[in-house]
């Protein structure tokens, strides 16, 4: 599976840069460790620089039908965010894409993303943050992932397979090998954070309606039960749209970015396109929002500038 994800470049964030950072790439890639800058580093933060105990009794959980919730996935996709948080408007650009996987066979695609830094934010803080996980659409599950830097710093470099027939995750950390590991997978249908904003517009959305995922990311496992929690109209940059509210109503390990409570939400359009719109995470100082600017549903091209 290689030869699929070997245009992706390296990353551990210094923490000022993190800080900054943050909105730009911690849903996507789950890659911001903390910063200063006045944000309680444990509010914002993924949990990567603590292990995860290898003895999680993981609770029984059944997964929707993979035919289910296919819809999420097509080939040809593109979304463009922008990343802003508090008081800065635009610190950051999140792009979420999709492509057939060369010599892959049906159903199976890539899943490219890349969270950059923007404007007087770019220089002082260059950041460009790239990942590529191959999606097997029929089982609804990635079978690679890699995560990689293509800064300045680079100094992020990590692999994620998952052996199915053995049940295993292979993580290699190329560059921080004692961060390497083997771990057995509670369930079978694994998801990196761009997948799973792919896999949520597959769902038969409706109020009061639950649905898990089940993340890996950086070597650990989440299981998170969302919920779509209401119907919004939000003021977009293509005018006021009707959409789903989705928000984690529990995590499992604890997880600092689904948190529930009201703290992070996705909106989801509520129409046959079924569009990401925003995601928001609340913090001490601020929201930290990816919202869209533009997107392209094969055919279904809309550009919409920034206000």
């Amino acid at each position: 599976m290689d030869r699929y994800l070997q245009n992706a470049a390296p990353q551990s964030l210094s923490p000022i840069r993190a800080g900054i950072a943050f909105c730009v790439a911690t849903w996507i890639l789950g890659l911001a460790n903390t910063s200063s800058y006045g944000v309680n580093p444990n509010e914002i933060r993924e949990d990567t620089d603590s292990e995860q105990s290898e003895q999680i009794d993981w609770p029984e959980r059944e997964f929707p039908n993979p035919e289910s919730i296919i819809g999420g996935f097509n080939e040809g996709e593109r979304f463009q965010f922008r990343g802003q948080w508090g008081i800065l408007r635009k610190v950051g650009q999140i792009t979420i894409a999709t492509e057939p996987a060369e010599n892959g066979g049906p159903g199976m695609l890539l899943v490219k993303t890349e969270a950059r830094t923007v404007g007087f934010i770019k220089a002082l803080f260059p950041l460009l943050l790239k990942g590529s996980a191959l999606l097997d659409t029929s089982k609804g599950r990635i079978l690679e992932n890699r995560v990689t830097d293509d800064g300045r710093s680079n100094e992020r470099d990590a692999n994620t397979r998952f052996d199915f027939d053995s049940g295993l995750m292979l993580h290699v950390d190329n560059l921080r090998p004692d961060r390497s590991k083997e771990r057995p997978l509670p369930y079978g249908t694994p998801l990196d954070y761009a997948s799973a904003i792919l896999q949520i517009r597959g769902w038969q959305l409706e109020p009061d309606r639950e649905y898990p995922l089940f993340i890996a990311s950086n070597g650990k496992f989440y299981l998170i039960e969302m919920k779509t929690t209401g119907i919004d109209s939000l003021n977009t940059s293509f005018g006021k749209i009707d959409a789903y509210r989705i928000e984690p109503i529990s995590a499992f390990p604890q997880s600092r970015i689904f948190r529930e409570g009201g703290k992070m939400a996705i909106w989801i359009s509520k129409d046959h396109r079924r569009i990401p719109l925003r995601l928001d995470l609340k913090t001490s100082i601020g929201t930290a929002s990816m919202r869209l600017e533009s997107f392209d549903l094969n055919s279904d091209s809309v550009v919409a500038l920034s206000e």
